[in-house]
């Protein structure tokens, strides 16, 4: 009777071990995207029709920005999108040129933020290169923590900060 409580338990062992095992291995990954209202707007580049638009005097769009989560240089969802119509505006244009401005929140060291600020303006930069943007089109600086647009210890206030203006 003994061997049979034993192999019982070898069995609920097996069985439990197999399922942390399992349980373990799993590849799901699970993102979030918060969106604060707080003035945050996302801008929408287009290209109007009209044949005699100079495009080295005109503004095709004054500015747009992607936000980005803490601590973070991965473009959103909500990002893309804005991104895309850039793109379509640049591959459209040949005389465009811009400048992608990369930010950050102020917590961290100020190196570290003008690093991140850079990695994040980067990524802008990578995304319009991979859809067809001409790499000699797309200027990048960092200016990390230094130039907030919102002031406040609040997380609506460091979203704010965590983006990339494209001018």
């Amino acid at each position: 009777m003994p061997s049979i409580n034993n192999n019982k338990v070898q069995s609920f062992l097996l069985t439990f071990s197999f399922i942390i095992f399992l349980s373990s291995c799993s590849s799901m990954n699970v993102t979030e995207e918060r969106v604060y209202e707080g003035g945050i707007k996302t801008v929408e580049a287009s290209v109007a029709e009209v044949s005699d638009l100079d495009y080295e005097t005109k503004a095709i769009f004054a500015n747009a920005t992607v936000f980005f989560e803490f601590d973070s240089y991965n473009l959103t969802s909500k990002s893309i999108q804005t991104l895309k119509s850039v793109v379509s505006v640049m591959n459209q244009n040949e005389n465009i040129k811009i400048t992608l401005a990369g930010h950050a929140d102020e917590r961290g060291t100020r190196e570290y933020n003008l690093a991140l600020g850079q990695r994040r303006a980067e990524s802008v930069k990578n995304y319009f290169i991979l859809n067809g943007v001409n790499s000699s089109k797309v200027s990048v600086k960092s200016y990390g923590e230094e130039r907030p647009v919102a002031s406040g210890n609040d997380e609506m206030s460091y979203s704010k900060n965590r983006r990339v203006e494209i001018n």
